[in-house]
């Protein structure tokens, strides 16, 4: 197969349904000699090129991308593929093609990338042959799927909408379009046209008549959802429509009508409440409560706070235990005999292994991460939530792209649980050879130490004697403030402001202890990965979070047993080794 013989499979009047791919797979098949002349890279950069696509070209069509094992962002094709020679080639091709698939493609590539590579103004002809090409394809139904031409009407009205007689064609367009195509299960496609006339309002390009006839098409599919003659109500069907409207009559100031159609979604997911799992209606629930805070409607939002706390019971009921066996391998017990145990050259060899030993870097947990990444890859693109103990959603973690730092402590969460059986058995080697002891721990580290204040040692000294009794939950309580306090002392001693004004500025407060913990004098004295390690054991909400936890009373008494317990006493021996400044 030749270049040619492409140009005369698909360059051909009236032949529909092909896509970009159908090219490339026919490129594909050229004869090899051919694929080292210039044509065939224009060729099949021009259709390796992908529409619609987000990229830092800031360009209609764009590059696919990814990300490889050191992180680099590598596109395909690159801009660099992209020339003078290129454009100009695509420039005679599409002068030169019949098909309006592929006119428009070539004129849209012009319209692109022209203006990066030759100075000279777009020719006369281009706007013509763009908008003409995709007119005729969205009222002929080129594309090979409506959806397609919906994004396809999309471009040519963001072309086409200052030129009132194109603009008119346009409309024409979407109109006979839809009537051939939109149905109430088809959300990309009839919300179209409705989210350009929203994001337009104040634009004129659609008359008071054409809006008002908008808005009634949409508020009768709004009722034959919530009404429907035969089959079951779908709310995520009645989601989509509401919010369109929501979002209208926001635009309007019309927040009685807003409020109308978003309680339109509550009643249609409490009508199949009982049809679906409490997990997937505690989702939704959720996502209603973040609509009705963004337009507004505190009222209805508080209400349905209440619904979501009530809900989980149920969403409890549903989850299921999980056990995970962990086997400690003799290399590993024999690490801990040789760095806590009576090899160890003395307690201070010890206390700075247990103090290192449990602290993961930053960039191991990355790459743990990233080998996840390779072997579960769909699992990082959808988001995790968190539950407190009662079943209530607390956190969320977003898809890996979005939310990175969500994910290195969550996985930093993960390590900390699986690392406990370990450190449970650092702490009992060294209480056997006499290395962990109150009165060791208070003389050795706290009493030596600045950023603890001499009237609370003896309250820390209560809170290790409970500790060593095996009184864990007591003594979590005691030592959690004693840990903050410390450490709001060292951060007023690096010059760090500890209160900030209250919210009415009628006086000062301490700032809470994770704002502290990420103050970058803070960070200097401890290093990035302990301050990381810090926050996920205190502060944060998507890790342990023993502070908050503890001192909110978010978790009941019995949470805080032996294993965090065990993780306080860690950081106790790393925050006690903050030394004065000779």
């Amino acid at each position: 197969m030749s270049l040619s013989d492409v140009f005369s499979e698909f360059d051909v009047v009236g032949k529909k349904g092909f896509s970009a791919l159908s090219i490339l797979g026919a490129l594909s098949a050229i004869e090899e000699k051919e694929k080292y002349e210039p044509e065939f890279g224009f060729e099949y950069t021009a259709f390796s090129l992908l529409p619609e696509h987000d990229n830092n070209w800031k360009t209609y069509y764009g590059p696919q991308s990814y990300k490889d094992s050191n992180n680099n962002v590598i596109e395909i094709p690159a801009l660099k593929d992209i020339t003078k020679e290129t454009v100009k080639y695509w420039k005679k091709r599409y002068k030169a093609t019949k098909n309006p698939l592929l006119t428009m493609r070539y004129a849209g590539l012009v319209w692109d990338f022209k203006p990066l590579f030759l100075v000279q103004k777009r020719d006369s002809d281009l706007y013509r042959m763009y908008v003409d090409s995709m007119l005729k394809v969205c009222n002929e139904d080129y594309a090979r799927h409506p959806v397609i031409t919906t994004g396809i009407l999309e471009r040519v009205f963001s072309i086409a909408k200052d030129n009132q007689q194109d603009l008119g064609l346009v409309k024409e367009a979407y109109t006979n379009f839809e009537k051939r195509h939109v149905n109430d299960n088809r959300a990309r496609i009839y919300s179209s046209r409705f989210s350009l006339m929203i994001e337009n309002k104040n634009k004129n390009y659609f008359s008071e008549e054409e809006i008002t006839d908008l808005v009634n098409e949409h508020e009768r599919r709004l009722s034959r959802m919530c009404n429907p003659t035969e089959g079951k109500i779908n709310p995520w069907h009645i989601d989509n429509q509401a919010t369109l409207l929501a979002d209208y009559y926001k635009t309007i100031k019309r927040q009685e009508e807003t409020k109308r159609v978003l309680n339109c979604i509550e009643n249609a997911f409490i009508q199949v409440a009982n049809s679906i799992t409490s997990i997937q209606l505690l989702g939704n629930l959720e996502q209603l409560y973040t609509k009705y805070k963004h337009f507004g409607l505190e009222d209805d939002a508080k209400h349905l706070a209440v619904e979501i706390q009530k809900l989980g019971t149920k969403v409890r009921e549903e989850l299921k235990p999980h056990q995970i066996k962990i086997t400690i391998s003799k290399e590993i017990l024999d690490s801990i005999e040789l760095h806590y145990g009576d090899s160890a050259e003395s307690d201070e060899k010890r206390w700075t292994h247990f103090i290192t030993d449990f602290i993961a870097p930053r960039q191991a947990i990355q790459q743990g991460i990233n080998h996840l990444k390779e072997k579960h890859a769909l699992s990082f693109l959808i988001p995790r939530k968190i539950l407190d103990y009662k079943g209530r959603p607390m956190s969320v973690i977003g898809p890996y792209k979005d939310d990175m730092e969500g994910h290195l402590i969550q996985q930093m969460s993960n390590i900390l649980h699986m690392s406990d059986p370990i450190l449970n058995l650092a702490i009992g080697t060294m209480k056997k050879v006499g290395a962990l002891s109150t009165d060791k721990i208070i003389t050795k580290r706290i009493e030596k130490c600045p950023i603890f204040e001499n009237d609370r040692i003896e309250i820390i000294r209560e809170a290790l004697n409970l500790y060593f009794e095996e009184k864990y939950v007591l003594s979590c309580h005691i030592l959690v403030p004693q840990i903050e306090c410390a450490i709001r002392n060292l951060a007023e001693l690096c010059g760090v402001p500890i209160i900030q004004p209250q919210r009415n500025n009628q006086g000062f407060q301490l700032r809470a202890l994770d704002a502290l913990l990420r103050e970058k004098a803070v960070e200097d004295v401890f290093t990035k990965d302990i301050v990381f390690y810090l926050r996920a054991v205190l502060t944060d909400q998507r890790s342990l979070n023993i502070r908050n936890n503890l001192c909110h009373g978010f978790l009941p008494p019995k949470s805080f047993g032996k294993s965090t317990a065990n993780r306080l006493l860690h950081v106790l021996f790393i925050i006690s080794s903050v030394k004065d400044q000779e």
